[in-house]
């Protein structure tokens, strides 16, 4: 009896697979359906610097496990996926090898092609850190932006250890350091990580009106300062499964201006203010991309204390962070996305730590240039995607980086629908999108390339009835 066994290999990102590879062999009486074999060697090649250890770290299975010859395909396909989830390698490729039919036994070999590993690029900073804000609210205005050196090594030793440095001048002058050992015991369960982080501020948000932030600006001197001290631990008992443990100690300083002139409750009447912060987070996460994926879920559970005193500050809350994907058909897929928080101590809340919906990159459909303060929200995020093109594109000798010469480029058309509530006990007077629920919806396209870098174009229309478009970007570093 013959049979003809389909291994379907990913590789140059391509997840959907593009490329098949087609093994035959020979066995009498061997009925592929059910039959499993073992593994008995795992190897990786095509690694210059990065450990072994750490890629074959993300695989589902392991040397000894038995794997179903049906679903063979299947299991190469989820864990080449895994390996380009790490950033490390931009193209992995499982191949089955040595295979003993009598002993029904093989080896696994994962070809891999490393990705670049340092990454030093112009840092433009936008005030309230988004685009859509500084094009529209500020005119585009060139004394709104900081500019600087954005420098990230995402494998220093080799051993999967990210460095991050930057250093930022204009309206906020920065500099910042962080640094995350993923990998410290013998297991591979346990890392650490170190912040050290100083900002200087001629420019601040002091207050919020019509949800919309109102800024005051000096050029002579500082308003705010901020410096940032931080450890923490992870542990990764599973592939899926991540625990956080975040301790951090700030020392604020601002102008006397603000709070006697500007706003008396931006740091509760304080000049000057000191406190740790404490941060537990638990993540579950079973995507098969993860910079944009197609299917599985995300869960995010966490805590978060900042001070200790009533008499200074006191905030603690408990938050959520729920998305799933869903493949329909090849083409079609469904994103959902739910995020919440709750203020357990139900004190007042300094203006500055009162953030919600309209910070770092959370935004309700069509509120792009809006903010929504409060201690309490939730946001609701429905999204369909339609793969209108998907190809890959060969820069040949123009891209002078070899492992970016070739570029996987996809192109979704989107449309969703966003609903949200802010909740403000203390702060809603003159913001009409508090307390209240608001929603938008919209169409729009998704740009993904190079896997992990993504362009999002926007049309949108919101509850209060304003049309807009918008740009949203993120370069996956």
């Amino acid at each position: 009896m013959i049979h003809l066994v389909q291994f379907r290999i990913l590789h140059q990102k391509q997840y959907l697979g593009r490329y098949t590879f087609f093994f035959f062999f020979f066995v009498a009486s061997y009925c592929l359906s059910g039959q499993k074999v073992a593994i008995d060697s795992i190897s990786i090649s095509g690694l210059e610097k990065t450990r072994e250890y750490i890629l074959i770290r993300e695989l589902n299975f392991k040397k000894g496990d038995s794997l179903d010859l049906q679903y063979l395909a299947s299991i190469f396909q989820t864990n080449e996926k895994r390996l380009l989830n790490t950033n490390l390698v931009v193209e992995a490729r499982c191949n089955l090898i040595n295979l003993n039919i009598e002993a029904q036994s093989a080896g696994v070999n994962i070809h891999c092609k490393e990705a670049l590993y340092i990454y030093p690029a112009p840092l433009l900073e936008f005030i309230d850190n988004d685009f859509n804000k500084w094009w529209r609210n500020y005119n585009r205005s060139l004394k709104r932006l900081s500019y600087g050196l954005f420098l990230s090594h995402i494998n220093l030793t080799g051993n999967g250890d990210r460095l991050t440095i930057y250093g930022q001048a204009g309206f906020t002058k920065k500099i910042s350091i962080d640094y995350d050992y993923p990998y410290l015991n013998h297991s591979n369960t346990l890392g650490i990580g170190f912040t050290g982080f100083y900002a200087a501020n001629r420019e601040v948000a002091y207050k919020t009106i019509d949800n919309f932030l109102v800024l005051k600006r000096n050029l002579d001197q500082d308003l705010l300062k901020r410096v940032k001290l931080g450890a923490r631990m992870f542990y990764r008992p599973a592939i899926y499964a991540k625990h956080l443990v975040e301790i951090n100690y700030y020392h604020f300083n601002i102008n006397d201006s603000l709070t006697t002139s500007y706003n008396p409750d931006y740091l509760n009447n304080r000049s000057k203010l000191s406190f740790p912060e404490f941060i537990y987070l638990f993540r579950y996460d079973t995507r098969d991309v993860v910079p944009y994926a197609m299917k599985g879920w995300s869960l995010g559970l966490y805590f978060s204390q900042i001070g200790l005193s009533r008499h200074d500050i006191h905030k603690s809350d408990a938050g959520l962070l729920l998305s799933g994907f869903f493949k329909i058909t090849p083409k079609l897929s469904l994103e959902e996305h739910t995020l919440g928080r709750y203020n357990l101590d139900r004190g007042k809340v300094p203006y500055y730590f009162n953030k919600a919906i309209g910070y770092d990159d959370i935004y309700v459909r069509g509120y792009d240039l809006n903010v929504i303060d409060g201690q309490d929200y939730f946001l609701l995020k429905n999204i369909a995607r339609y793969k209108v093109l998907g190809k890959e594109l060969d820069w040949g000798k123009y891209m002078v980086l070899k492992a970016y010469r070739k570029m996987p480029l996809d192109v979704y058309l989107t449309g969703g629908f966003d609903i949200a509530r802010v909740a403000d006990r203390f702060y809603a007077y003159g913001n009409p999108l508090t307390n209240k629920y608001v929603y938008g919806y919209g169409v729009g396209l998704d740009v993904v390339f190079y896997y992990n870098k993504l362009v999002r174009l926007e049309v949108s229309r919101n509850s209060s009835r304003n049309f807009g478009f918008y740009l949203h970007f993120d370069a996956g570093l």
